[in-house]
């Protein structure tokens, strides 16, 4: 070739998304007559598309004297014909303007592949080339594995306590591709070949991956190097391993996870081979593997059909082949939910449920109307449980009404049906911030003797599928039964007696009865009592009080500890969905000594039928320091905050009543499991519905 005379240009170089960097990391290639020969017609689509999307292609020059190779990237102009023009990313390197370079050809992306076009009449400048384009090119195949270009990516590399920095230029599955700067006193000469090393990619301050990881090689200027790292994390553990994992299903037709990929910005679509309400299995070919194990996604949308999606945060946790053996095997990549709005999980674990056993049922649209004819002919509400609310069935029908429709954020119902018909039912409510009470536990074991366990064992599934969500705020679980019910004394107790640790599951007992209102605001005992509204300081009396009673978990899930007070967000939840909730807390001192604590919640009556969500919780520190007098003053002066004439109240501990001869109507256990070590509770679950569908075996006559 011809030396190259430098001829000015109006155009101005464009900044670079990528330097140019040495060929040695990828040799030349000869076009072989075996290649492909594609058309200058295709080839001016292909320069158009480029241009299109503001892409590169690479003019290969060579050294006259020493066969170097020198890489410049360049941004195409539009094409009609023949004539191409395209402009530098970044100035001209030294030597050029000498004409110490010879040209080569033009290499352009197209997939999996490059298009060599030979130069015809080329003309260098010091803005960009021109030059005529042949009436065929050839296509090679570049690498196994499609690499894949970023912008405005930060990288660091982080070994040994160094750190370097700079920005991700490519990567493929495989690699990364970096141009890092060395800020002294640091030297390249502190990165090892055979030390691991993490790298870690950010963009406007936020962390898109981290991932270990080993350098490949590494070259370049004493202060600057394009450096090559293999990542080597294959599993990320988002979550404590489980035993009990969520069942995954294969759906009919696959949906589909759409998102932005965080590193290249492009659309993704991929195939979804299973699903569970925690996480997904994707599909991906190897050739162009882009998803990477440890990768964030902030928004995911999981299309199951074209009216019907739902959006989630996700994160990659593996990647792995389908056959070790094929090179071309399809990958297999793990994600996990981090995080999906309460409405649209909800959703899933009712599509999920559905497909898996078409009679059960996760907040399925009810009709009220046989959900209260099924309450009354399990026995649900028996007479006595009437009388206490036939006063309120009126409001109680408006509160379901709501409730069993557009609440997904506070309240989720689970049903068990046969034939069209309700015969099983559990509900669960968040009763504060990060706790969900379980109740309306119902069933009609005359047509189905399982439907109990059968609900049951659903809401364990949900719970489970649920509570590492920020969203679902299901750290713990409780439920309230009588100690003489012997359903759930046998799975609520048996499961704490499982656990045999406090801390991970526990039981409490309370007293319960019902104050009606007298409006005696006077203290009708000697001494200096005062009501004011609880501080710190009476929560950590409150704990090192209970801690020394239960160590249970009663006041972790009824935000009652000093480090986890209520947050006021809750507050907002129930007024989005139609319902107003207030809570208060109040200490009872007697001379400045708190001598108990009392909790008052507010809500709609009918939330639950024991109407244990608008009561009065009192936790007495010191049975004999409070007097019945005093405690019934207090009550008094507190149930003025309630409209209706009778309010329920819970007395802890159960010894309190007994010792001021105060008369209960009954005890209820207070049951609390901590969500996040549910294997204990899956284990005798499933030992215990084994028992129960054990045949019996027939009497010897």
């Amino acid at each position: 070739m011809q030396s190259v005379e430098l001829t000015p240009t109006a155009r101005k170089p464009r900044k670079s998304h990528r330097r140019s960097d040495d060929a040695s990391e990828a040799p030349v290639t000869p076009a072989s007559q075996a290649a492909r020969k594609i058309s200058r017609e295709t080839l001016i689509n292909r320069l158009n598309y480029l241009h299109f999307q503001s892409a590169t292609l690479t003019v290969l020059l060579t050294h006259r004297q020493n066969g170097r190779h020198l890489r410049l990237l360049a941004t195409p102009e539009a094409c009609v014909d023949e004539n191409f023009t395209c402009f530098w990313t970044v100035p001209l390197p030294p030597g050029i303007d000498r004409g110490d370079f010879a040209m080569r050809h033009l290499e352009i992306p197209h997939g999996h592949h490059i298009l060599q076009v030979e130069l015809i009449d080329p003309q260098l400048t010091e803005g960009g080339l021109r030059c005529q384009l042949p009436e065929v090119c050839h296509q090679l195949t570049s690498r196994r594995i499609r690499r894949h270009f970023c912008t405005d990516i930060e990288a660091s590399v982080i070994q040994n306590g160094a750190v370097f920095t700079g920005t991700l230029e490519d990567f493929s599955a495989a690699a990364f591709r970096l141009e890092l700067q060395a800020k002294p006193p640091q030297t390249f000469q502190w990165l090892k070949m055979d030390e691991p090393l993490t790298v870690i990619f950010t963009r406007s301050g936020q962390t898109l991956l981290s991932t270990p990881g080993h350098l490949l090689r590494s070259f370049g200027k004493r202060d600057q190097h394009t450096v090559v790292v293999a990542p080597s994390l294959t599993q990320q553990r988002r979550f404590p391993p489980k035993k009990h994992r969520n069942r995954r299903l294969e759906l009919s037709p696959a949906p589909e996870a759409v998102f932005t990929h965080p590193l290249t910005q492009n659309l993704i679509r991929l195939d979804v081979t299973d699903l569970s309400g925690a996480g997904m299995a994707i599909a991906e070919a190897p050739q162009e593997a882009q998803l990477l194990p440890g990768m964030q996604i902030d928004s995911l949308e999981l299309r199951l059909a074209d009216s019907f999606s739902l959006n989630c945060q996700a994160q990659v946790v593996y990647c792995q082949s389908l056959d070790d053996s094929d090179e071309a095997a399809p990958l297999r990549c793990g994600l996990a939910i981090l995080d999906m709005d309460v409405s649209d999980h909800t959703r899933l674990m009712a599509l999920l449920h559905r497909a898996d056993d078409r009679s059960k049922g996760v907040c399925p649209r009810i009709d009220l109307d046989q959900l209260w004819e099924f309450f009354f002919s399990s026995g649900f509400i028996y007479p006595q449980k009437y009388q206490s609310l036939k006063e309120y069935r009126e409001e109680f029908k408006a509160t379901y009404a709501k409730l069993y429709d557009s609440a997904p954020e506070i309240a989720r119902h689970f049903i068990y049906q046969e034939n069209s018909r309700i015969v099983g039912h559990m509900a669960m409510l968040r009763q504060f911030s990060n706790s969900w009470l379980i109740h309306h536990h119902a069933a009609d074991r005359t047509p189905s003797p399982t439907a109990g366990l059968e609900t049951l064992q659903l809401v364990g599934e949900a719970v489970n599928e649920a509570q590492a969500l920020y969203s679902s705020h299901m750290d713990y679980v409780m439920c309230f039964f009588r100690p003489e019910n012997r359903f759930p004394q046998r799975v609520f107790g048996g499961v704490a007696n499982h656990y045999d640790d406090p801390s991970l599951c526990s039981v409490d007992t309370f007293d319960y009865f019902h104050y009606r209102k007298e409006y005696d605001l006077k203290w009708r005992d000697g001494g200096v009592w005062e009501l004011v509204p609880a501080k710190e300081e009476d929560l950590l009396d409150l704990e090192a009080f209970y801690g020394n009673k239960s160590a249970g978990l009663m006041l972790q899930g009824m935000d009652l500890t000093p480090q986890q007070q209520e947050d006021t967000s809750i507050q907002e939840c129930y007024q989005r969905a139609g319902f107003q909730r207030q809570r208060s807390l109040f200490a009872l001192q007697k001379e400045g000594r708190t001598l108990a604590i009392f909790m008052l919640l507010r809500t709609e009556v009918g939330l639950n039928l024991s109407n244990l969500t608008n009561a009065i919780t009192a936790l007495v520190l010191d049975n004999k320091a409070l007097p019945r007098e005093a405690f019934f003053t207090a009550v008094s002066m507190l149930a003025s905050e309630y409209p209706h004439d009778e309010i329920p109240v819970l007395t802890y501990p159960p010894d309190y009543a007994a010792s001021q001869s105060i008369e209960v109507e009954k005890q209820y256990n207070l049951w609390v499991l901590d969500c996040q070590h549910l294997d204990p509770y899956f284990e005798f679950c499933s030992n215990y519905f084994k028992r129960m569908n054990r045949p019996k075996k027939e009497s010897s006559s």
